[in-house]
């Protein structure tokens, strides 16, 4: 029964961006993009990412991993994506944008751009994943420590990673 009711839920949104600079309208409007195609598309948004300043160009973003761990915990059977802007946002390096990808499809999930792209290797995609994940860091495994410790699922809408302002 209750695997049904994951079934018939709505797909979970997990809302990511990346910003190098201290500027804020641009990230504004690409997380009000996001947000405007999960209410199109009748998704549930569980919260936003954004990882800044130098980790925001390099694979060992804090707050994607901390996503990621949010999404494990959450999905628990349901349908769930992390959604972003255009695929810039994950990253500008191909090989580097599939490692991190690779992380979401491990968590049985799929990218999504507010475009209407994935990477599920079907329709307008990115294509299959076929990059290793990048290595585990402190702040995905700090995430699924916190998990452990509380002993239950995180409820949707809960961010574990807080957008930063």
């Amino acid at each position: 029964m209750a695997e049904e009711v994951a079934r018939n839920s709505p797909t979970l949104a997990f809302i990511y961006d990346r910003e190098a600079t201290a500027q804020t309208d641009s990230l504004n409007r690409r997380i009000a993009t996001c947000r405007a195609y999960a209410t199109k598309m009748k998704w549930e948004v569980t919260g936003q990412w954004v990882d800044r300043g130098d980790v925001a160009l390099t694979d060992r973003r804090p707050h994607w991993r901390g996503m990621v761990a949010a999404m494990e915990a959450q999905g628990q059977g349901r349908k769930f994506v992390c959604l972003v802007a255009d695929w810039g946002r994950i990253s500008h390096n191909d090989e580097e944008s599939a490692r991190l990808r690779r992380l979401v499809s491990l968590a049985g999930g799929v990218c999504v751009t507010a475009r209407g792209e994935d990477d599920s290797g079907e329709g307008a995609s990115r294509g299959r994943l076929t990059a290793p994940p990048p290595p585990p860091g402190r702040a995905f495994d700090d995430a699924s420590k916190l998990l452990r410790r509380r002993g239950h699922v995180v409820a949707p809408g809960t961010t574990l990673v807080p957008h930063e302002s």
